[in-house]
C-alpha cells in the first residue's frame, strides 16, 4: 500500500526525478528488507546445526535432520542440559545417541524435567554408566511421569529381583521392563503355575522375554507347557526364553537339521526339554557339528543329547584340538570314550590341567599336538 501511494504522488506531481528517487528508495528498502529476512532465517538453523555437530557430536546428516525439529536461538539451555547429562556419566557417544533420537531434550528444563528421572535411578543404586546406557537407549523415559510410570514399574520389577544390583543388570539389557507389557505377562505366568522365583530367573536370563506382545507370549507359554515343561522348574525358564526367541520358520528349519541326522521329533523334543540350548545355534552350525560328532567321532544321538552345548563350540578352535588330545589318551588307555563330552565342556585352564599337564611326563607330545591343532605352532 505504501508503494502504491508513493507512485500516485509521483504521478500527480509529474516530477520524473522525484519518481525516480522514490523508485530507487523503494527498491533499496525492499532489498534491505529481503536481506534482513534472509539473514534471520538462515542464522538460526545455522546455529542449530553447528551446535548439534560441535557440542553434541552429531554427524552433519543427523544434525540437519534434528534441526528440523528444534531451533536453537541461544545456547544457554542446551549448555545446561549437556552439563547435567555429563554430571550423570553421559559420554560423548551417549549424548550423540540421545540427541539424535530426541533432539527436543536440548530444550527441556534440566532441573524440573531431566534431573528428577536420573536422580531416581541413582538413588536406587543404578550406577551412572548404567543410567547413561538406559536413558540414551530409551530417551522416552524422560517424557514419562516419574510418579505414575517409572517408579511403579521399577518397583514392580524389583519386587521379583530383590536387589538394586539385579535391577541394574536387567535394565542394562532392556528398558522395556519399565513399560506395560511385563505387567500383563507376569500375571499370566503366575496363573499357570510359574512361581516368582522362576519369574525372577526369566528376567535375569533374558528380560526381553517378558516384553513380547501378550497374545504371542500367552501362546508360547501354553505351547511350552504342552511340550512337557514343568512350570516350577528352572529349565522352564530357559525353554520359554529360547522358544520365544525363535520364529516358527527357524524352529522348523532346526528340527529339519536334526531329522536329517536320524532324530525323530520325539527325540528332538525330549532333548529340548532337558537342554533347551540345543536350539540356540544356527542351522549351519548344528549341521556341521552333528556331521563331525556322528561321522568322525561315532557319537550316538543319545550321547550328543547329553552334551548339547558341544554343538556351539568352535570346531577349529576348541572341539578338534581337544579331540586330538583325547584320541591320544584313548589310544593309551588313559581315558574312556564317554568322558570326551565333559572334556569339551570344561574351561581352557581345566582342560590343560586335567588332560595335558597331568600326562606331560609320559606323553610330552600332547602339548605340541594341542597347540598345532589350535594354530599356535
Amino acid at each position: 500500500m505504501f508503494r502504491s501511494l508513493c507512485r500516485n504522488l509521483c504521478r500527480r506531481n509529474g516530477d520524473s526525478i522525484i519518481h525516480f528517487h522514490f523508485e530507487c528508495f523503494l527498491q533499496i528498502s525492499s532489498l534491505k528488507s529481503i536481506s534482513h529476512i534472509s539473514k534471520s532465517t538462515i542464522q538460526e538453523p545455522s546455529l542449530t546445526v553447528d551446535y548439534l555437530i560441535n557440542s553434541c557430536g552429531l554427524s552433519q546428516e543427523s544434525a540437519l535432520k534434528a534441526a528440523q525439529q528444534i531451533r536453537i536461538k541461544t545456547t544457554t539451555k542446551p549448555d545446561s542440559v549437556l552439563e547435567l547429562l555429563r554430571n550423570y556419566g553421559f559420554t560423548n557417544t551417549h549424548i550423540a545417541k540421545l540427541i539424535t533420537t530426541r533432539p527436543q531434550l536440548l530444550m527441556a528444563d534440566p532441573i524440573k524435567t531431566l534431573k528428577p528421572k536420573m536422580e531416581f535411578f541413582r538413588n536406587n543404586g543404578i550406577s551412572d554408566p548404567i543410567i547413561a546406557k538406559i536413558l540414551s537407549a530409551a530417551p522416552s523415559i524422560f517424557r514419562w511421569s516419574l510418579e505414575n510410570q517409572t517408579i511403579p514399574s521399577f518397583n514392580y520389577i524389583r519386587s521379583f529381583l530383590r536387589t538394586n544390583e539385579n535391577m541394574a543388570i536387567a535394565l542394562g539389557r532392556t528398558t522395556w521392563l519399565l513399560r506395560d507389557l511385563p505387567k500383563l505377562n507376569i500375571p499370566f505366568l503366575r496363573d499357570h503355575g510359574v512361581p516368582d522365583s522362576i519369574i525372577s530367573k526369566i528376567i535375569m536370563i533374558n528380560p526381553r522375554t517378558l516384553c513380547v506382545k501378550s497374545d504371542k507370549f500367552s501362546e508360547t507359554v501354553m505351547k511350552i507347557i504342552e511340550m512337557g515343561f514343568d512350570p516350577s522348574s528352572l529349565v522352564f525358564a530357559y525353554g520359554l526364553c529360547r522358544l520365544l526367541g525363535i520364529s516358527k520358520d527357524i524352529w522348523e528349519a532346526k528340527m529339519a537339521v536334526y531329522r536329517s541326522f536320524g532324530w525323530s521329533d520325539d527325540e528332538i523334543l525330549s532333548m529340548f526339554r532337558k537342554q533347551p540350548i540345543c536350539m540356540a545355534a544356527s542351522e549351519k552350525k548344528i549341521s556341521t557339528a552333528l556331521d563331525f560328532f556322528i561321522n568322525k567321532l561315532n557319537w550316538t544321538r543319545a550321547y550328543i543329547s547329553k552334551y548339547p552345548t558341544t554343538l556351539f563350540f568352535s570346531l577349529e578352535k576348541r572341539t578338534m584340538p581337544r579331540c586330538s588330545v583325547c584320541e591320544v589318551l584313548l589310544s593309551k588307555g588313559l581315558m574312556k570314550k564317554e568322558n570326551m563330552g565333559p572334556a569339551l565342556k570344561v574351561t581352557e585352564d581345566e582342560f590343560l590341567k586335567n588332560y595335558v599337564v597331568k600326562y606331560q611326563e609320559d606323553l610330552p607330545q600332547l602339548l605340541k599336538i594341542y597347540q598345532s591343532k589350535m594354530g599356535v605352532l
